[in-house]
């Protein structure tokens, strides 16, 4: 399937897998509007939006910054109507937007820090979702896909609240996929092993993340792949495991881990 001129919408796209996602989409042909909360300084570890849309246009892409915070809903609504006043259409959200805060027990899970993660995390994608649907039913369907992570499922990674979040990510992708399947809408949430990016290295500066931690490329390379020889709609309303999904794919080695 061609994606060639089609628009897509990624957010928590300064740096790490979001970067990744933007200049492989790029190269792919579509139109990528990057989102972040700056767009010249890093919030949080190294990376600006500035230097995704010039990545991207390295790459021959066309790229668009959008200075986003998800977790503020006004926002969010001007920066997708700013999309659709731009290019009159959507066809992919991207929801990556994320925090990860780091290891903690619950008992040193203050207020403030579930909040936090729970706010961007899975409200922030909330927002965007609801921001960006009645453009992608207009143009017939289109594709949401939630970044999300095995601590939805698993203990023993960061903390409860990060686990939480994605548990209900996970859920917002079920739920948006039963009511609008008819309407052509996929959801799918895409999960990514540890990655080695900046973020984690600087969680963990004692571990050697070179063994551990799979490349940032590669959930980049599976969602490109995903949406331009496969079909979306197969996985709508799953949770698609990104070194599982490469290997069946026979885009990276079986024996990968």
């Amino acid at each position: 399937m061609s994606w060639d001129g089609k628009v897509a919408v990624v957010t928590g796209a300064s740096r790490g897998i979001g970067r990744e996602m933007c200049v492989a989409l790029a190269a792919a042909g579509v139109r990528v509007f990057a989102a972040a909360r700056s767009l010249d300084a890093p919030t949080v570890g190294a990376g600006t939006l500035v230097e995704t849309v010039a990545a991207i246009t390295e790459a021959g892409g066309e790229g668009t910054a959008l200075a986003l915070d998800v977790r503020d809903p006004h926002a969010v609504d001007s920066a997708f109507a700013e999309v659709q006043i731009r290019c009159g259409r959507l066809d992919l959200l991207v929801n990556n937007a994320g925090v990860m805060v780091g290891d903690l027990s619950f008992d040193k899970l203050a207020p403030s820090i579930w909040s936090q993660i729970l706010e961007t995390n899975l409200s922030g994608a909330y927002h965007c979702c609801r921001a960006a649907l009645p453009a992608l039913l207009r143009g017939g369907g289109g594709v949401i896909v939630n970044v999300t992570s095995g601590a939805a499922v698993r203990t023993g990674f960061l903390n409860l609240a990060y686990g939480v979040s994605k548990a209900g990510l996970d859920r917002l992708t079920l739920g948006l996929a039963d009511e609008y399947r008819e309407r052509g809408l996929a959801a799918i949430s895409l999960s990514p092993s540890v990655s080695n990016t900046a973020s984690v290295r600087r969680m963990y500066p004692d571990r050697d993340l070179a063994d551990s931690a799979r490349p940032p490329e590669w959930p980049a390379k599976a969602l490109v792949e995903l949406l331009t020889h496969d079909d979306p709609m197969r996985y709508s309303g799953q949770v698609l495991a990104v070194r599982g999904y490469l290997q069946h794919r026979g885009l990276i080695d079986t024996e990968a881990s």
